[in-house]
């Protein structure tokens, strides 16, 4: 995205014409700020998932009630949470422990899947946006 941007901006230098040229500029500004905001996102964001007694609340902040939730997904440190009727996990239900809080974080989805009565797949599993 980078190598485009340096191609047009490099267009824009020596374009004769002014609207175009003016048109570009925008376009750039755009893009460079897209990629500012993803990098923002992220490296200064922390996601985090709040697994209630009954519901769970995700990055969004929405709420999923238990009756909701298909399974829970563990693929290594990831672990995501299906919905019924869904065949890929939301972005937003896709987690993973930090080093040193794995063990105990693990144990807490463990306890709330059986307070809850959902099962635990060992299994890779894919995301949606």
């Amino acid at each position: 995205m980078l190598v485009i941007e340096a191609m047009f901006f490099r267009n824009i230098i020596y374009d004769e014409n002014g609207i175009m040229k003016y048109f570009l500029i925008v376009i750039l500004t755009f893009i460079l700020g897209y990629i500012v905001f993803l990098l923002w996102r992220l490296f200064f964001t922390k996601p985090s998932i709040t697994l209630e007694s009954d519901h769970v609340i995700s990055m969004k902040h929405q709420r999923y009630d238990a009756s909701q939730i298909e399974c829970i997904y563990m693929n290594y440190r990831r672990i995501g949470i299906k919905l019924y009727g869904k065949r890929l996990v939301p972005m937003d239900l896709c987690f993973y422990f930090q080093r040193g809080q794995e063990s105990a974080g693990v144990e807490s989805v463990y306890e709330w899947a059986a307070r809850n009565d959902k099962e635990i797949k060992h299994k890779f599993f894919q995301t949606v946006g």
